[in-house]
């Protein structure tokens, strides 16, 4: 009888420690003051998160895993860091300098602060010139030392190219970059203004298998007055010629009053 007394008041005493033991665990999960966290009987990933707690501020930095917030960190530090490099970069140049003169100073912005210089030279390539007539056929052509444009049908014509020069300049000079191999067709160029005027003028002489240099300080109506013409030059060609008579550039030279 003593040994079936003792059996029952041991499980009784058992069956109290497992109710006051599950009694603490459900005050814990009830959010008690000072009760350790606990998965949720209705949420077992965890609470979810209300709006009210992201509008307040109380939603603690510490729910997301420090991994996440380290990445933040740094990731924002490197994100302040590009504006202020930035912030201090050289802006693309947007401004531009007219012909005859060159960029002196570059703004933070992009602007430039343009200087005229003393003298200069402006050069046009033949292979950029299109033919006065629209039924005379041209090509390019490459030789040892240079590339130009020459006939290759339709009667003896000219090329004919812009050639942009500073307003107010004095022209001093012209020159002319050719090919020139046939014996009997010689080659030239000229200088024109809009009116038709020849301010200057260089002719070929005899044939020769390599790119020749002439030039000429012989120069009409030396001053530029870009409000009253334009200005353009002339390559002359040759459909018997063809490929052996090729101009290459033109150049002007220049100086400022």
């Amino acid at each position: 009888m003593r040994r079936k007394a003792l059996a029952a008041a041991l499980g009784a005493a058992a069956a109290a420690g497992a109710a006051l033991a599950v009694a603490a665990l459900t005050r814990s999960w009830e959010g008690e003051p000072g009760a350790a966290a606990a998965p949720s009987r209705e949420y077992p990933g965890g609470h979810p998160i209300d709006a009210s707690r992201i509008a307040t501020g109380r939603l603690a930095v510490e729910v997301m895993p420090a991994e996440v917030t380290g990445a933040l960190e740094l990731h924002s530090a490197e994100i302040v860091k590009t504006a202020e490099e930035l912030a201090s970069k050289q802006a693309r140049i947007t401004g531009t300098c007219a012909p005859g003169s060159a960029i002196r100073l570059v703004g933070a912005d992009g602007t430039v602060v343009c200087q005229r210089l003393p003298k200069g030279v402006v050069s046009v390539p033949a292979v950029a010139a299109v033919p006065r007539l629209s039924t005379t056929g041209t090509a390019q052509g490459t030789v040892p030392g240079g590339v130009g444009r020459f006939q290759t049908s339709g009667e003896d014509d000219f090329l004919v190219v812009p050639v942009q020069l500073p307003d107010g300049a004095v022209v001093t000079g012209f020159s002319f970059t050719y090919w020139d191999a046939d014996e009997r067709e010689d080659g030239a160029a000229y200088l024109y203004r809009s009116d038709d005027a020849v301010l200057a003028a260089i002719a070929t002489q005899g044939a020769s298998a390599e790119v020749r240099y002439a030039e000429t300080d012989e120069v009409k109506d030396r001053k530029v007055d870009d409000a009253g013409y334009a200005y353009f030059v002339y390559f002359q060609l040759s459909a018997q010629a063809g490929a052996n008579l090729m101009p290459i550039a033109a150049s002007v030279a220049f100086r400022l009053p």
